[in-house]
């Protein structure tokens, strides 16, 4: 029995026996025959209630054990921890409470293992890398991509920023410690080959000062490449809309000094100006058109539409262009393939394809092709040009990208033909792509779901 339990019998056994020398003191002077007969009476009725009393004590001793060893229990944590309850006593009670406490426990310590699964989540995915030091430099937390970036594998145990083997990380740490606030700095990280980062080391602000330090590692060539891209882009436009202007400029000044008198050359000068004009148009219509479909939220107007269809209708629009270049133009495509669509756009992908394989294509067939696959709706546009050597093929569909500058100038090109392709293909969840010979010709195709884009809402 427990000492408690102990207690209480010991306490019952002093009772009985303090009874049993009163009992003795008032039977002192009767009878002997009367006092054998009490102390038998007394006996008898004792010894059960003794037995009694010891059974019911180990039965109490028992489920106080239990209670105990379940608030044991719940105070280190194990989970589905419960007290047997099969009463309505008021240790019942006491285990109903201790149930339910320990009902709320666990809720809360679930509640703790999902914040810290979706903090953990958040962090894994970061493209930061992400350290929590303590003022020793001791990392108590780091994400899988902080390890990434220095290049080693997470170690054991809690490692000191040492062990990430990058000494200027320990330098702009222990600055920060030293001034008590944030820093931040642009350094270079040696793993195989250097790479240029941000790194920034701020306080985590507790009672009395800074209780750890956040450190964050960026990667900066993602947003160079971004700036760089774009004053590719201005450079691109800028180059692209000088020309037409220069050439308008030039022919307006020699019509405005006396080139309006110069009868045999006035109407040349004028129609070059008209073509440089349509030339500025094309290239403005184009940069709109193509800014509208890099738009995140660019809509479409989705239906369902028979795609054969949709190809002889654009087809129809490019027969007389192929006819005064000496061209054959074919349409592959029976009847039923069916999509679901924005027409308009696709409609945009097609004018552009078919108007490259036109212009760029001196003798033979361009052919446009419609098949369904297993799984998608398949359109190429096949010529008998030229073809494409292998090194430009993986920047075809890039804004500007020109094989032959010269001749796509001279043919009214903008340079974003293929890129507005791939952009109007990419919004209905599709895929672009070109496969050329030299001296063959090439074959530009996409496809597409015929059920619609899946990943847009």
């Amino acid at each position: 029995m427990t000492s408690f339990s102990g207690r209480l019998f010991g306490s019952f056994l002093v009772l009985v026996a303090s009874s049993l020398l009163i009992a003795g003191f008032v039977l002192e002077n009767r009878s002997a025959e009367f006092n054998i007969y009490m102390w038998v009476v007394l006996a008898v009725l004792l010894v059960p209630v003794a037995f009694g009393s010891y059974l019911l004590l180990r039965q109490v001793d028992h489920r106080l054990e239990s209670l105990r060893a379940s608030a044991d229990a719940l105070g280190l944590g194990e989970p589905g921890v419960r007290v047997p309850v099969d009463s309505h006593d008021e240790l019942a009670a006491l285990g109903r409470s201790l149930n339910a406490v320990a009902a709320r426990f666990e809720e809360k310590l679930e509640e703790l293992r999902r914040e810290r699964d979706a903090g953990e989540a958040v962090l894994g995915n970061l493209r930061q890398g992400i350290a929590l030091l303590s003022s020793d430099l001791t990392i108590h937390h780091a994400n899988p991509r902080f390890w990434s970036i220095v290049g080693i594998e997470r170690p054991t145990g809690g490692p000191r920023l040492a062990a990430a083997r990058q000494p200027v990380l320990e330098e702009v740490a222990e600055e920060a410690i030293r001034s008590g606030s944030g820093v931040i700095r642009e350094i270079s990280i040696y793993v195989e080959e250097r790479s240029e980062y941000e790194v920034s080391v701020v306080p985590v602000r507790g009672e009395g000062g800074p209780r750890a330090w956040l450190l964050s590692i960026e990667d900066l060539r993602p947003e160079r490449l971004m700036a760089n891209l774009r004053r590719e882009f201005v450079a691109n436009v800028s180059h692209e809309l000088k020309t037409p202007l220069t050439s308008i400029r030039g022919y307006a000044e020699t019509l405005l000094s006396g080139g309006l008198e110069d009868e045999p050359n006035r109407a040349r000068f004028v129609e070059t100006i008209r073509t440089q004009a349509e030339r500025l148009e094309a290239l403005v219509e184009d940069l709109l058109q193509l800014a509208d479909l890099e738009r995140p939220d660019a809509p479409l107007d989705l239906k369902d539409w028979d795609a054969s269809a949709i190809v002889r209708d654009i087809a129809s629009t490019f027969e007389d262009l192929a006819a005064r270049r000496g061209l054959r133009l074919e349409v592959e495509a029976r009847p039923g393939i069916r999509a679901r669509v924005d027409r308009k756009r696709i409609e945009v992908a097609l004018r552009n394809l078919l108007d490259n394989a036109v212009k760029y294509t001196d003798t033979g067939v361009v052919t446009l092709r419609v098949e369904r696959t297993s799984s998608a709706i398949r359109v190429s546009v096949s010529d008998t040009g030229r073809g494409i050597e292998p090194e430009h093929l993986p920047r075809l569909f890039e804004r500007f990208y020109r094989v032959d500058q010269g001749r796509s100038r001279a043919l009214g090109g903008t340079g974003l033909g293929l890129a507005i392709v791939k952009h109007a293909i990419q919004l209905h969840g599709g895929r672009v792509g070109v496969d050329s010979k030299v001296g063959e010709g090439s074959s530009f195709w996409f496809e597409i779901s015929p059920d619609g884009p899946h990943l847009r809402s």
